[in-house]
């Protein structure tokens, strides 16, 4: 073994790790710390029904883009497993996090059986229409009331009706016009006979209505297709979204169903169903919509319609999910956590440096130069995985940090007991440092082979903050192992070559041990 090697190296690998460090520092790309540092929101949702990884993956982006719509500013959502966890370290207001989350399943198509009124509406002219029910075409519904919104083609100039049809007092005897339900009838009048019907509510628990089975899903819309505006003609609300070439079977199925006002849709309103709650039931106005691009337009209030465009958007979901945990950590508790957790780090390395200068002396030089440069490599490390993997630095990663300073002090104390056992043998520190290495390597390597792989299997099993401590202790691990092998290594050769470390050493140097360091006795 050359000088030149061991040079090259411990230099090399030193000047790589310290540019690494000052690159990340310079450019502020140091580890994201989690929300138990900052503090903020975090949420954990399971699929309600086997998933695969694609489906996950959809899920996630729809979950982001809503996050983002909202206003929330870099939100972390992950797939970890069957899991999809959504961390949002340092929100600052966390009822539009909740507002943003608390929807979690899918968008199911349903046609409208009949509805009821759970709350008297304002009082109207008999025979009037509600208010902004103007449009051209609409629809007219079996109670003989105009209906609020409408459905149609964009291209055709169709209409639906807004959320619901409201019924209206009327002086006419009950048997000219019959309610859907009558406000005299039992509540069990509600309940659905048929298989596959529901009694479900709008979104102001207003109306009650009996839908039919879902006939298509969410997916019929392309995602992020629905958009917002104003028609010119009417000066309403609208909400256009794009059929996906794939759905248009199935949307055209439903359109023609209700359109026909059959047995099966004798309201001829098509329910928009999100978590059992019905947030838009427009009529259909006709049977077939050769053009991609649907517009859904009615007396709607600008937070209506784009509460309801935000719901197309996310109907794309392939799967329901459902919440399984909810966490919050104010921003004051993560600093106090951030400045415990740095203390403590601090604390526990000065003592074990102490300890180790007092045991092994001049050995504990090899010791502080190896930490400063592994804690170089483990701060880069947490930077590159935080920001190109999203795992953030949380108080668990800063457990398994901590704790990986331990392995990593295991692993020069079997290296220097090991020299100290040479030397006792007559050996200079030179040979012994050398013999040590070669004896005790695999043992090194073997241990921390052994923490690796607990820190991969508790990764590949867990969920949450237990996966980032994992997956600083298996991070810091390899650290370790590097660090020993192209820095400790060579640092302990060269420096018991000078017999910096053998006050013997001009005694025990001999010609043939000189010229070749790799010579043992």
């Amino acid at each position: 073994m050359k000088n030149s090697r061991l040079w090259a190296s411990l230099l090399g690998f030193t000047l790589l790790t310290t540019a690494l460090f000052i690159f990340n520092v310079a450019t502020g790309r140091g580890p994201v710390l989690g929300l138990d540092l900052r503090g903020g929101l975090s949420v954990i949702y399971a699929t309600a029904e086997p998933a695969t990884q694609d489906d996950l993956i959809i899920v996630r982006d729809l979950m982001r883009d809503q996050l983002e719509s909202f206003g929330i500013a870099e939100p972390d959502v992950r797939v970890e497993g069957d899991n999809i966890v959504v961390d949002l370290p340092g929100v600052s207001n966390q009822d539009d996090a909740f507002e943003a989350l608390q929807v979690s399943g899918i968008v199911e198509l349903r046609p409208v059986l009949q509805c009821q009124a759970l709350t008297p509406p304002e009082s109207t002219v008999p025979g009037s229409s509600v208010p902004g029910t103007t449009v051209p075409d609409a629809s007219i519904d079996s109670t003989g009331d105009s209906s609020e919104s409408s459905l149609g083609s964009a291209g055709a100039g169709g209409r639906f009706a807004r959320a619901f049809p409201m019924t209206t007092p009327d002086t006419t005897p009950p048997t000219t016009a019959p309610p859907l339900l009558g406000p005299a009838a039992p509540t069990t009048t509600l309940s659905p006979e048929d298989l596959g019907q529901d009694v479900l509510t709008n979104i102001d628990d207003t109306l009650a209505c009996i839908v039919g089975p879902s006939g298509a899903t969410g997916e019929v819309f392309e995602r992020k297709s629905a958009n917002v505006g104003i028609d010119p003609n009417t000066g309403q609300w609208t909400v256009t979204v794009d059929l996906r070439s794939d759905g248009q079977d199935a949307w055209n199925a439903l359109a023609a169903e209700c359109n026909a006002g059959g047995a099966s849709c004798p309201s001829r309103q098509l329910a928009i169903v999100l978590d059992d709650t019905i947030q838009s039931a427009p009529t259909v106005n006709q049977p077939f919509f050769s053009d991609p691009t649907v517009q859904i337009s009615g007396a709607f209030t600008e937070s209506e319609v784009r509460d309801l465009a935000m719901v197309l958007n996310r109907g794309a979901f392939p799967v329901e999910v459902v919440q399984q945990r909810v966490e919050t950590v104010s921003p004051t508790a993560g600093t106090d956590a951030l400045r415990a957790a740095i203390f403590a780090g601090l604390v526990g390395i000065a003592i074990m440096l102490l300890y180790m200068a007092l045991y092994y002396r001049k050995l504990s030089v090899i010791i502080v130069l190896s930490l400063a440069v592994w804690a170089m490599l483990v701060f880069s490390m947490a930077s590159f995985a935080s920001n190109q993997w999203n795992y953030a630095f949380t108080i668990a990663g800063a457990t398994g940090v901590i704790i990986s300073v331990g392995v990593t002090v295991d692993t020069y104390v079997v290296f220097f007991e090991r020299i100290r056992d040479e030397v006792r043998h007559g050996r200079s520190y030179l040979n012994a440092s050398i013999r040590s290495f070669k004896s005790t390597w695999r043992t090194i390597l073997a241990a921390n082979f052994v923490s690796f792989l607990a820190a991969v299997v508790l990764f590949w099993l867990s969920v949450g903050s237990v996966k980032g401590f994992a997956l600083y202790l298996g991070m810091t691990t390899v650290c370790d192992v590097l660090i020993f092998y192209f820095v400790s290594r060579p640092a302990t050769i060269l420096i018991a070559g000078t017999g910096w470390f053998d006050p013997r050493s001009s005694k025990l140097k001999s010609k043939s041990e000189t010229p070749a360091i790799g010579a043992t006795s």
